[in-house]
């Protein structure tokens, strides 16, 4: 059987009730943070207000502040090109390097009040990159092909909010009144166009060299290309939203999550259908997903949210007794053999963090049922198998530093 890894991560919300199974992180600051990247599902960083880069190398168990010595500088966009060269830019004409992960940031540009804010970047290799800019009204794109030694400037018609590349001669970048920036030579000249009357574009996500999204701003109005942004239909609206969408992320066709002023939402059918998710109150300014279940966002506030089942509501738990049972136990299911719904009771003698996993008859992981922050007692789950086929499965709760692990059999 697969080995399970257990990470300790630290909450600050520990409700126990159905909800989505989103965690909100201790960042360790309190500034707003404007963008999330990860490079695989351990290592990512996120910056943000005040000169703020954070780095995790432990799925977020802990986010490390490194220094970047512009403490007075918005940060707005982070991008890293592998683990050891990153990018990053904020207001102020600041533009911040590092070639050891982080452990040394250089200002290639460390400007003042005036000098011009620049808004987002994106790199293709560790010479080549963009970077988005607005000095006084009038927007540009630079471009480096020497790692940020020099830049050359092109003029567009506003200033995208955020780009994308799929290689050195074609990206898309969007920008609010529903404008789109297109290029096919590598960042020399812009097309300009809007794909709507109104729409405040954020953010773009592509999840491949044709298709991608962006979301509009208030209206909600969800816009597809599959064409690399030549063209861009109106596939459908995200309906009854009370706040503002700042951020869109796509995995594949399907799956796609927004946020925004207190609210996220994913879909799993292209946009058709839209279910709110639950999270703590905030801003989600950048998504981040890494699988279709292993998900990131942050916001304001210094909120790091983060969630590795896709955001999807857990199955029932509920607490039958607050009295502190002498060892820690899993208990046989019951019915079992079972047709889709099943009982299972679990005792914890120590307030901590455990997870529950799902095994196929083959050892391979098939679900997480949960990871979450318990306290002392005795708890009763009630699993919903609905998704799992017919067969001999192994349910594992790990905890304490000791797991245990029950068979159980499903038939349909």
């Amino acid at each position: 059987m697969e080995k399970l890894i257990f990470i300790i991560l630290t909450f600050l919300c520990s409700t126990i009730n159905t909800q989505a199974q989103w965690i909100y992180q201790q960042s360790g600051v309190s500034s707003t943070l404007n963008d999330i990247e990860m490079i695989n599902e351990n290592t990512g960083r996120v910056c943000g207000v005040g000169g703020v880069i954070l780095k995790t190398t432990n799925r977020g168990a802990s986010w490390i502040q490194q220094v970047t010595n512009v403490p007075s500088k918005p940060l707005t966009g982070i991008h890293p090109v592998n683990d050891s060269v990153v990018f990053s830019v904020g207001w102020f004409g600041t533009i911040l390097k590092t070639t050891d992960g982080g452990e040394n940031w250089i200002a290639i540009q460390n400007g003042v009040f005036g000098d011009g804010n620049y808004y987002c970047l994106f790199f293709i290799n560790e010479a080549t990159g963009w970077v988005s800019a607005n000095n006084m009204g009038q927007g540009s794109v630079k471009k480096t092909i020497d790692g940020g030694k020099t830049f050359t400037s092109s003029n567009t018609f506003g200033w995208p909010r955020d780009m994308y590349f799929k290689d050195s001669l074609n990206g898309v970048g969007v920008d609010g009144a529903a404008t789109i920036h297109r290029t096919t030579n590598g960042g020399n000249n812009w097309q300009t166009f809007p794909i709507a009357s109104s729409g405040d574009l954020k953010r773009v996500s592509f999840i491949n060299a044709f298709t991608g999204f962006v979301i509009g701003g208030a209206t909600e109005i969800l816009y597809k290309t599959t064409n690399f942004g030549q063209t861009w239909n109106n596939i459908g609206f995200i309906p009854n939203v009370t706040g503002y969408s700042t951020s869109i992320a796509f995995i594949d066709k399907s799956t796609g999550w927004v946020g925004g002023t207190n609210e996220l939402y994913k879909t799993t059918n292209e946009g058709n259908t839209w279910i709110r998710q639950n999270v703590s109150p905030g801003v989600l300014y950048s998504i981040e997903p890494v699988t279709d279940s292993l998900v990131w966002a942050c916001g304001n506030g210094g909120r790091i949210w983060n969630t590795i089942r896709g955001g999807d509501t857990i199955t029932d738990i509920k607490q039958i007794s607050y009295n502190i049972p002498i060892s820690f136990e899993l208990k046989q299911n019951y019915p079992n053999p079972f047709n889709s719904t099943t009982v299972i009771e679990f005792n914890l003698r120590k307030n901590g963090i455990y997870k529950m996993d799902i095994f196929n008859n083959l050892g391979q992981l098939v679900i997480n049922v949960f990871y979450k922050k318990f306290t002392e007692g005795v708890y009763e789950l009630k699993y919903n198998a609905e998704k799992l086929t017919s067969g001999i499965y192994y349910y594992s709760i790990q905890g304490e530093n000791n797991i245990l692990t029950k068979k159980f059999i499903l038939i349909k």
